[in-house]
């Protein structure tokens, strides 16, 4: 009798297990995706984002070649880039002695507009959600921009709070990104 019991048991056990296996393997989280799967998907990468000692961030575009064409620095934090944050970066991807020589300053004064859903239930003669433009502050609108023999450098917000700076550099082999738009 113990035989039966301790084999009924043993039995009772091995199926709680089969049910627990067969039901972690329906929950079962999917497949990640790595880097070699996604550039099968895609092809190569456009661009490689890094994060400075400054904490700022580097979107880096390259020609096929490996030299760099274009960087996109963005701040991490809502502060914005100062000018002691930007010249770090600079001095790194655009040293002066790479740029060439410097041509022409320009201000860049613009007003970008955005529209936006009215807050209130107002609907128009359609019938549709009334549309109002606002400012856009996060948009790249205004700002300075310097262009040298070999890169231009774009600084859009203010003097020591720019929300985002372009680095651009002028080379044959880098026509080739002209055609993925920043």
């Amino acid at each position: 009798m113990r035989c039966v019991v301790a084999l009924a048991i043993s039995a009772f056990i091995v199926f709680l297990t089969g049910v627990q296996s067969s039901s972690s393997k329906l929950g079962a989280p999917a497949t990640l995706q790595n880097r070699e799967a996604v550039q099968r998907f895609y092809g190569s990468p456009v661009s490689e984002v890094y994060r400075t000692s400054q904490d700022l961030t580097v979107t880096a575009s390259f020609a096929s070649s490996g030299n760099l064409c274009r960087a996109h620095i963005k701040s991490d934090t809502a502060a914005g880039i100062t000018d002691t944050q930007l010249g770090v970066v600079l001095d790194e991807l655009a040293p002066k002695d790479a740029r060439g020589e410097f041509k022409i300053g320009t201000f860049l004064n613009g007003t970008c507009l955005k529209l936006m859903k009215s807050e209130s239930s107002a609907l128009n003669l359609s019938g549709k959600s009334r549309l109002n433009l606002a400012v856009d502050p996060c948009a790249e609108c205004s700002g300075i921009s310097e262009d040298y023999e070999r890169v231009n450098i774009t600084k859009y917000g203010n003097t020591n709070e720019y929300s985002s700076v372009w680095i651009t550099f002028h080379q044959p082999e880098c026509q080739e990104l002209d055609k993925v738009s920043h």
